[in-house]
């Protein structure tokens, strides 16, 4: 569970109020929106924000309730939910603008194990809302968004996620799983990969990269599931505080460093400036331990190890963990300042 800070870092001053609190002061909820394929790891990174945060504070909707078709419908039908016209965009629409005015609507559902769709819930928007889904970065949603992200792993990663989390947990078999992905990767393309021009993040999810900056003499083996992690963000309008993390560099001179890499470079994205962050292998626990404090002074939050239980394995791999917490960071930041000139302007 969440509960304040029991201290504070000398010499760290802290915003005031703490986010938390200035959340709680009401107004029109913050909208995130988060797109991508399915089975690219969207939940991943709002997961990550719901923990800093705490449930009362950040609700999530997710898209799959605006489907048009259930799975059985749509094994006779052919008809992907890729395509936007077989989702009730219109209607989700409207739910949103309702719920920045403070209504509760019925939120669709749809149950992934049974491929069939629940009674809707009534749903109140809470501070900060997260919109999830193949087309959470849509033209029609844009006005309606304070941030936007696209998760895009590589192929065979989103595959091999996709395929896991699909057979383990929604009862789907794996050759016709596969053979749908396989259907599915033209109408990504033509409907759902464009979203991420815009995007004021993109995580870009590859393969390790760590043999090939060893020219292929990598001693041993690169380490199990580690990640090449490629963060495209858009240069921030309000400037961040200063971070420090902490690195031991007599570890990485002696007989068994932890194999990782960490660099930025500033590129063009899409005909945008960026600044792309490249991470790759296990990051240092107290690289991590640093980000995460640094993100409980700012919201005056603590999080309580309990609440790391039944986190996904790849969720708990130090790169994937501090890719969450390098994302949720500047989102957080960006949420104060949106909420800081609210209160400049009223």
């Amino acid at each position: 569970m969440m509960s304040p800070p029991p201290d504070v870092t000398p010499g760290v001053r802290l915003r005031s109020p703490p986010l938390r609190s200035l959340l709680g002061r009401g107004g029109p909820p913050i909208i995130i929106g988060v797109a991508g394929d399915s089975g690219s790891g969207k939940s991943t990174y709002t997961n990550g924000l719901r923990r800093m945060l705490g449930d009362d504070i950040v609700g999530t909707i997710a898209m799959d309730g605006y489907h048009k078709e259930d799975r059985a419908t749509r094994i006779v039908s052919g008809r992907s939910p890729l395509d936007p016209e077989m989702n009730h965009l219109a209607l989700l629409r409207e739910h949103l603008e309702a719920l920045r005015r403070g209504e509760t609507v019925g939120i669709p559902r749809y149950d992934h194990s049974s491929g069939t769709f629940l009674r809707p819930q009534p749903f109140r928007a809470p501070p900060i809302l997260v919109l999830e889904g193949l087309h959470a970065l849509y033209p029609e949603f844009a006005p309606l968004l304070d941030y936007t992200v696209f998760v895009d792993p590589a192929r065979d990663i989103k595959w091999r996620w996709k395929i896991a989390r699909d057979t383990q947990y929604r009862g789907h078999e794996v050759h016709p799983l596969a053979e749908e992905m396989r259907r599915r990767e033209s109408a990504y393309r033509r409907w759902i990969e464009f979203q991420k021009t815009d995007a004021n993040v993109v995580i870009k999810i590859h393969a390790s990269k760590l043999a090939y900056l060893a020219n292929h003499e990598y001693w041993g083996k690169p380490p199990a599931d580690a990640y090449h992690m490629e963060l495209i963000f858009q240069p921030m309008h309000a400037p961040l505080p200063n971070l420090r993390l902490s690195f031991n560099l007599a570890r990485m001179l002696g007989e068994d460093p932890l194999p990782f890499a960490l660099c930025v470079v500033p590129r063009s994205y899409w005909g945008r400036r960026a600044n792309a962050i490249h991470l790759d292998g296990l990051m240092p626990a107290r690289a991590v331990g640093v980000l995460q404090r640094q993100i409980m002074r700012f919201t005056g939050i603590t999080i309580d190890p309990a609440d790391l239980v039944g986190v996904r394995k790849h969720e708990r791999m130090p790169a994937i963990l501090f890719t969450q917490l390098l994302v949720t960071w500047p989102i957080l930041e960006h949420v104060a300042y949106l909420l800081q000139s609210r209160i400049d302007a009223a």
